[in-house]
């Protein structure tokens, strides 16, 4: 009897479950002609955004023309053209050093005259101050005694020359003679040259000789026509050889110094020419060039010291004002892309040429970027064209084309 009711449970469960699957309408199964049709609409979904009409062939991305206008496509031939690269570089203005002259006296003295002061404009041989010196009064002296000893033995010896040849006299009065000439002539000498190392010019020292006067004052004069733009002297003081009394700079031509950086040393080089500003003069800008590169870079900052010879016939320019140099460099003929057209793939440039098939996704090397575009050192020819708009558009097609084949596999 528990069999009996335990078949019977069972096939009531079986009957149960045969009635619900027959109460369900069977789902009609749509033929080849209606699958298409209704994967036709996908199709259209995704062709709206590009993606569907792009593909990868032989490492070419391919886009449909309509794909191309949407994402605004344009390319342009590769050429050459004249580039210009400009490069700011902070620094100060100093005097010309060439046109720089310290003046001090070369012997010691009291200052008994000033001729000039700070500010003053000078020129070359202009008296600055005077000193007394007694040194140079004993050295005065010292020569024109030296002078009237060679003129009495110049005499004497061209006297004992007649004697000779008439054999008034002997050989050797003749050789003492011209002994005493030959010793007062060097002493003569040597007592001149010391009245020029003195600071005596030949003028001087040709008054001192024929006028048998002794004076004790000298002058101190500039070596060159400008300013003075420093004085450390006053009236009465006695002062050294050692010892500036005067700067006189030619400020119509000065120096910008400033600090390169290492990474531009390749576009600074002689006689590049150069743009100087001022805070002073905000709305104007100074002319000039560089004349040299350190040979050395500083440890600490790793950059180098550039100087620029700046025109300042004007005057307005200062010693140790803050200045900015722009160097610019224009270069001829350059093989070169816009900048938008250059895309990067793992942090390396590349660019999409133009093929009649689609577009080559190519690795090119790159120049310093110059005004919107880029010098090209290698990967593109003369002639080839290249993606100059819309080439991010290729880009993610290239990604999405490597992905996909990464599931692929």
């Amino acid at each position: 009897m528990r069999s009996a009711i335990a078949i019977g449970g069972g096939t009531l469960v079986v009957a149960l479950a045969w009635l619900a699957l027959g109460c369900q309408s069977p789902t009609p199964q749509p033929k080849a002609g209606e699958q298409a049709e209704q994967a036709a609409p996908h199709q259209d979904e995704h062709a709206e955004d590009g993606h569907a009409e792009s593909e990868e062939r032989g490492g070419l991305i391919t886009l449909s023309p309509q794909a191309q206008q949407l994402a605004g496509i344009a390319v342009e031939e590769v050429g050459r053209r004249s580039l210009r690269r400009e490069v700011r570089l902070p620094g100060t203005i100093q005097a010309n050093q060439n046109r720089l002259a310290h003046v001090g006296p070369r012997i010691q003295g009291r200052v008994v005259a000033l001729s000039a002061g700070l500010g003053d404009r000078v020129k070359s041989g202009a008296t600055l101050a005077m000193i007394d010196s007694p040194e140079l009064g004993q050295a005065e002296s010292d020569f024109v005694t030296a002078r009237a000893k060679f003129v009495v033995a110049e005499k004497a010896y061209e006297r004992a020359k007649t004697l000779l040849d008439g054999k008034v006299i002997g050989t050797g009065e003749f050789q003492r003679r011209e002994g005493d000439y030959l010793a007062s002539k060097a002493e003569a000498q040597a007592a001149e040259d010391r009245l020029r190392l003195l600071g005596l010019e030949d003028p001087e020292i040709a008054n001192v000789g024929g006028n048998r006067s002794v004076r004790s004052q000298v002058a101190i004069t500039t070596p060159l026509t400008g300013t003075v733009v420093d004085r450390d002297v006053t009236l009465g003081e006695v002062v050294e050889p050692a010892k500036t009394l005067f700067t006189v700079a030619d400020l119509s031509a000065l120096w910008g110094v400033a600090d390169v950086p290492e990474r531009d040393l390749a576009t600074v080089k002689k006689g590049l020419p150069a743009k100087v500003s001022v805070s002073a003069y905000p709305r104007e800008v100074f002319s000039g060039k560089v004349t040299y590169i350190s040979d050395t870079l500083d440890l600490s900052s790793r950059t180098a010291k550039v100087r620029v010879e700046i025109d300042n016939a004007r005057g307005k320019l200062k010693p140790e004002m803050f200045a900015t140099f722009i160097l610019t460099e224009e270069t001829e003929g350059v093989l070169s892309i816009p900048e938008h057209a250059v895309q990067r793939d793992g942090g390396k440039p590349i660019v999409f040429v133009s093929k009649d098939a689609g577009f080559e996704k190519r690795p090119v090397e790159l120049g310093p970027e110059q005004h919107g575009y880029y010098p090209i050192q290698s990967g593109l020819q003369v002639g080839e064209r290249v993606v100059t708009k819309g080439a991010f558009v290729l880009k993610s097609e290239s990604e999405r084309g490597q992905m996909e084949e990464g599931h692929g596999h």
